[in-house]
């Protein structure tokens, strides 16, 4: 076989697999599949995502020499988020849903600070993205001060409603009264095209609520009132049903 011969061949060759993965990239995209670089996903997940799905996006804030808040008695905020958030991506995916986490290791996203927040944004904006939750710790002057708060972004409705919905849940799954949500303006919450919340589980300056952030069950009941918050939130959306507790001026 000539060399020519073996030109021919490997030309065609190549044309097919090309073909070929234009064939299948073509029928994935009619069959309403997406392919994303997903952190978790359902155990039964076939490797692509159905376009009904829910695609979340948690945030595990700080990271790497940005340990963020530190507790009365040494904690690291950086630490505790990637713990909470990693119970809520598990959780998720047991319940059927995608999630993307920005930081599934202890490192930064970046080299510094700024760079690490333009990772952070570009994954908060995949246009794939439905929801976005960024875990935090809290820290204040008065060391009383204790027990989760949720942010949204301050005139952002969706968000508002999304923010409603996993306090309401947030707060039962602790057995803790009700807490209102809180507007503001930050990175994390003004980047993402969808709605956007900032859940600050504790305070790390209360040692109470330190002690109880340090313990596997209390991370486990945030997670699961972060999750219950989440499913109800886009049932809501689904049933096309409002979502907040308190009455329409409320807030």
């Amino acid at each position: 076989m000539n060399k020519d011969t073996l030109s021919r061949i490997g030309d065609a060759a190549l044309a097919f697999i090309v073909l070929a993965a234009a064939l299948t990239m073509a029928w994935k995209g009619l069959a309403g599949e997406r392919e994303i670089p997903v952190s978790a996903a359902p155990s039964n997940d076939s490797g692509t995502i159905p376009d009904e799905a829910a695609v979340v996006v948690i945030d595990a804030g700080h990271g790497g020499p940005d340990g963020g808040a530190q507790g009365v008695s040494g904690s690291v905020e950086a630490e505790l988020n990637l713990k909470v958030a990693e119970l809520i991506s598990d959780m998720l995916t047991k319940r059927g849903l995608y999630v993307i986490m920005t930081r599934s290791t202890a490192d930064a996203l970046g080299e510094s600070k700024s760079a690490d927040m333009a990772e952070r944004g570009r994954i908060m904006r995949l246009p794939e993205a439905d929801l976005t939750v960024s875990i935090h710790m809290n820290k204040f002057g008065d060391p009383t001060v204790e027990g989760p708060m949720v942010f949204y972004m301050k005139g952002n409705k969706a968000s508002e409603e999304f923010a409603d919905a996993v306090m309401e849940s947030l707060c039962k799954s602790l057995s803790r009264p009700l807490r209102r949500t809180n507007p503001e303006d930050l990175f994390v919450l003004r980047t993402p095209d969808v709605p956007a919340i900032l859940v600050e589980c504790g305070f790390l300056s209360n040692a109470e609520d330190e002690a109880r952030l340090m313990t596997e069950e209390y991370r486990r009941s945030i997670a699961e009132g972060v999750c219950d918050g989440i499913t109800a939130y886009l049932a809501a959306k689904e049933n096309g049903a409002g979502t907040s507790p308190f009455p329409v001026d409320g807030h």
